[in-house]
C-alpha cells in the first residue's frame, strides 16, 4: 500500500517505515550494480547520447527522404564513421612510413640535429649527440611502452566503440518511446526540475561540444596553412593530427607544431620561419585553451556566460580528460538546475538585494514597472 504524501512522518507506521527502508537499501544496491556493471564504459554511453542529439537533425532529414528509420540512422552514422576511419588509414598509413624512414636515418637525424644545436647553442658537439642518443632511446622505448598499453587497453576501446555506435542507433531509432518512458515515470510535481536541467544541461553540452569542434577546426586549419606555406612534408596528415590531438588528455597541438619548428630550424636552417611557426603555436594554444573555447561555449548557450564555461571545460578535462569535454559543462549544468528548482521562482523585492533595489528606487527617476537595473545585471 502507498503511503500517503500528506501523512506525517511520525505517524508512519513501522511496517510502512520498514518497507522504505527496504526499497532504499534496494535502489542504493540497484544504483551500484548499475555503476559497477557500466563502468569505465559508462563514458562511451554517455558520449553516445550526446551524439546522436546532435546527429538528429542529419536522421531527420534523411528519414524523411528515405522514409525509413533504421535505414537512415545507420546512413547518418556511415556519413560520420567512413570519412574518419578513411583519415585514419590514410594518417596511419603515412605516419608509419615516416616513422620507418626516421628509424633507417637515425645515425643521419641525430648528427644533424647536434651540429645545428652546436651552431645555435653553446654546447659542444660530442656532449650534444651523447644525449640525443639517450633521448632517442628513451623515445623508442616509450614508443614501446605505448604500444603494450594500447594492446592492454583494446578490450576496453571495443567495447566502448560497440556501446557508443549502438547507443547512437539506439537514441536515433527509439528517440519517442525514450521520451514518453522518462516523462511517464517522472511525477509532474518534478516538471520544473526537469524542464531546467533539460535547459542547463541540454544548453551547456551543445556549447561545449560546438565550441570544442570548431576550435579544433580552426586549429587544424591553421596548422594546414603553415605547412603548406612553408613546405612541410605531411601537411594534411599533420593537420588531421591536430585536430584529433586535441581530444586527448595530456596531449594538444604543441605535440605537432614544436617537432615541426625543430625540423624547420635543424634540417632546413631557417630559424625565422621556425620562430614563425612555434610562437603561432604558442599563441593558439593559449588563446584556445583561454579565450576561443569558452567564448564559443558561452555564445552558444544562454545558461552561462564566459567564466563558468571556462570553469567547466578546464575542470572538466583536468579531472577526466577527453570526457571532461562532455561531463564538465554537464556537471555544471546539474549543479545550475538543482540550485534554480531549490530556490524556485525568487522575487527580488523579498531577496538580499532589497536595500540595493531601494536605493537604486530612490535616486533614479521613476520610470514604468521593470526589473531594477541590478537585477537585469546579475541575470545578464
Amino acid at each position: 500500500m502507498a503511503i500517503s504524501d500528506h501523512k506525517r512522518l511520525t505517524e508512519l507506521t513501522v511496517g510502512e517505515a520498514g518497507r522504505m527502508l527496504v526499497y532504499a537499501l534496494i535502489s542504493l544496491l540497484a544504483f551500484g550494480l548499475l555503476v559497477a556493471l557500466l563502468g569505465r564504459l559508462l563514458i562511451a554511453l554517455l558520449l553516445g547520447v550526446v551524439a546522436a542529439v546532435y546527429l538528429l537533425p542529419v536522421q531527420k532529414w534523411l528519414e524523411r527522404h528515405l522514409r525509413v528509420r533504421e535505414g537512415s540512422a545507420l546512413v547518418t552514422i556511415a556519413l560520420i564513421v567512413l570519412p574518419l576511419a578513411a583519415v585514419t588509414v590514410y594518417s596511419g598509413v603515412e605516419l608509419s612510413g615516416y616513422s620507418s624512414l626516421a628509424e633507417g636515418q637515425r645515425e643521419r637525424i641525430i648528427a644533424d640535429i647536434s651540429r645545428a644545436l652546436s651552431k645555435y647553442l653553446p654546447v659542444a658537439p660530442e656532449s650534444t649527440r651523447v644525449g640525443l642518443e639517450a633521448a632517442f632511446a628513451e623515445a623508442v622505448a616509450r614508443s614501446v611502452e605505448t604500444i603494450q598499453a594500447l594492446r592492454q587497453q583494446t578490450p576496453l576501446l571495443l567495447a566502448s566503440l560497440t556501446l557508443f555506435f549502438f547507443t547512437v542507433y539506439y537514441v536515433l531509432t527509439h528517440r519517442v518511446r525514450l521520451g514518453i518512458y522518462l516523462k511517464l515515470r517522472v511525477p509532474g510535481e518534478y516538471l520544473p526540475f526537469y524542464e531546467r536541467l533539460t535547459e542547463n544541461i541540454g544548453g551547456a553540452l551543445r556549447g561545449a561540444l560546438r565550441a570544442v569542434l570548431i576550435d579544433q577546426t580552426l586549429k587544424a586549419m591553421v596548422i594546414l596553412l603553415l605547412n603548406l606555406i612553408f613546405g612541410v612534408p605531411l601537411a594534411v596528415v599533420l593537420g588531421v593530427v591536430t585536430f584529433l590531438i586535441g581530444f586527448f588528455p595530456l596531449l594538444g597541438e604543441w605535440a605537432v607544431y614544436i617537432p615541426v619548428s625543430v625540423y624547420l630550424l635543424v634540417f632546413r636552417h631557417e630559424p625565422a620561419s621556425a620562430a614563425i611557426y612555434l610562437g603561432t603555436g604558442i599563441t593558439m594554444t593559449v588563446c584556445s585553451s583561454l579565450l576561443l573555447r569558452p567564448r564559443l561555449a558561452s555564445g552558444s548557450t544562454r545558461q552561462f556566460n564566459f567564466y563558468w564555461m571556462l570553469v567547466a571545460l578546464v575542470a572538466g578535462v583536468y579531472s577526466f580528460g577527453i570526457p571532461g569535454v562532455v561531463l564538465g559543462p554537464a556537471i555544471l549544468g546539474f549543479v545550475k538546475a538543482v540550485i534554480e528548482t531549490l530556490t524556485g521562482r525568487v522575487r527580488a523585492d523579498t531577496s538580499l538585494l532589497v536595500t540595493e533595489i531601494r536605493q537604486e528606487a530612490g535616486s533614479a527617476p521613476r520610470e514604468p514597472a521593470t526589473e531594477p537595473p541590478i537585477v537585469r545585471e546579475a541575470r545578464a
